[in-house]
């Protein structure tokens, strides 16, 4: 098997993510939890990559210009009100 390929499938790019990686993520998620953060839907660089030929600085570009969007804010925004009015939840303003 090619060093770029897993079951005959190129792989650009590939991190080999350790086990100690993987915990220091947990670790950082669990603390930014605590401190009223949602963290379990994360984007990462790899969500572009994997369908876009371009390099990590213009992923990260991607994802902060289809993240910060207006019309991101709003479904988001929309989505939260729909959510908490299904819960039957006070709306304060």
């Amino acid at each position: 098997m090619d060093a770029n390929q897993i079951n005959d499938i190129e792989v650009k790019d590939f991190i080999d993510v350790t086990l100690q990686s993987l915990n220091a993520i947990d670790d950082a998620k669990k603390l930014l939890k605590e401190h009223g953060y949602f963290v379990d839907n994360l984007w990462q660089t790899e969500d572009v990559t994997m369908n876009h030929e371009c390099t990590e600085e213009e992923a990260q570009t991607i994802l902060y210009r289809a993240l910060t969007n207006e019309a991101t804010y709003q479904q988001i925004w929309e989505a939260i009100g729909y959510e908490a009015e299904s819960m039957n939840l006070k709306r304060i303003n």
